[in-house]
């Protein structure tokens, strides 16, 4: 079981997304993260939690190339 301590929740539209920490003098590197068969992937960086919303295109294959 994963017990990293999840930072903030962000609902997206695709399975490959983006995370700067937020920017500022807080955030870290443009990290790239995939999400593969699951439907959320969370950061190394900031344990932000990035969850698939399952109403999307990408969930029926019409979205974003993975």
């Amino acid at each position: 079981m994963d017990r990293t301590k999840v930072e903030e929740l962000v609902v997206v539209a695709s399975k490959s997304v983006s995370c700067g920490g937020g920017g500022g003098s807080s955030g870290h590197p443009n990290v790239y993260l995939k999400m593969g068969d699951k439907k959320k992937v969370v950061c190394p960086y900031c344990s932000r939690l990035f969850v698939l919303n399952m109403g999307d295109a990408d969930e029926a294959g019409l979205g974003a190339e993975n």
